[in-house]
């Protein structure tokens, strides 16, 4: 059985489909790129964690390769751009993030998304966003994917028991870096969390709001076991 219907089987509410389903266009496009020369210098020097870690920006990644620079010149289209990494251990989706600007991930490890659409974020005197209405994916290793600007994600999932996950991370650069400013906390602002990022997150998500997050999200968290 392949871990895709093996985790079908064990998360029959999820509906967990591959990044290859047609369902999934409405959330990003995987790209057809060879990683195996970054995949194997990231794993010459990540690390073990029990949390989850996140860089925007690790220089090692970011010397030149070929893949960064096709990603560089042709997804982002030559803007300055940071190779950063997220990788741990999560079985939790606690909270959505966007930025206006696309995303993509390497995938080091096979990989659960869980992923939702910014047109979903009810905006009012009060924000909040139904968490019915996320999907989830399998992305196996391997895998180069594109997140639209419109995407909503978090951290990501991973598969196996007593695995981790480990993704490589594109973005425009200074996203997620700390803010420099501060904004008046109306409107989409309220979501404001760090340089580029607009993060909501679910009423459970203790640490995150201790840390200023904008407790938006009704319905249940999303837990998603492993395999």
């Amino acid at each position: 059985m392949s871990r895709l219907r093996m985790l079908q089987s064990v998360n029959p509410k999820l509906n967990i489909r591959s990044v290859e389903a047609p369902e999934f266009a409405a959330y990003g496009r995987v790209l057809k790129y060879d990683p195996s020369a970054m995949i194997a210098r990231a794993k010459r020097i990540i690390g073990q964690t029990d949390a989850i870690v996140y860089e925007p920006s690790v220089p090692a990644l970011e010397a030149p390769e070929a893949l960064n620079t096709a990603i560089i010149n042709e997804i982002y289209g030559g803007m300055p751009t940071q190779v950063g990494w997220c990788y741990g251990k999560n079985l939790q989706m606690a909270g959505l993030e966007y930025h206006k600007g696309t995303e993509v991930i390497v995938c080091l490890t096979d990989t659960v998304l869980l992923l939702g659409l910014v047109q979903d974020i009810v905006y009012g005197e009060e924000i909040s966003y139904d968490t019915r209405k996320v999907a989830a994916f399998y992305a196996p290793v391997g895998s180069v994917v594109e997140f639209f600007p419109w995407n909503l994600h978090f951290a990501p999932i991973h598969v196996g028991k007593g695995e981790s996950f480990a993704t490589l991370v594109y973005l425009p650069k200074y996203t997620n870096e700390a803010l420099t400013f501060s904004a008046p906390k109306v409107g989409e602002n309220k979501l404001l969390f760090a340089i580029n990022k607009w993060l909501i997150v679910h009423p459970g998500a203790a640490g995150l709001i201790k840390d200023g997050a904008y407790a938006g999200m009704i319905g249940d968290d999303i837990f998603v076991n492993p395999v």
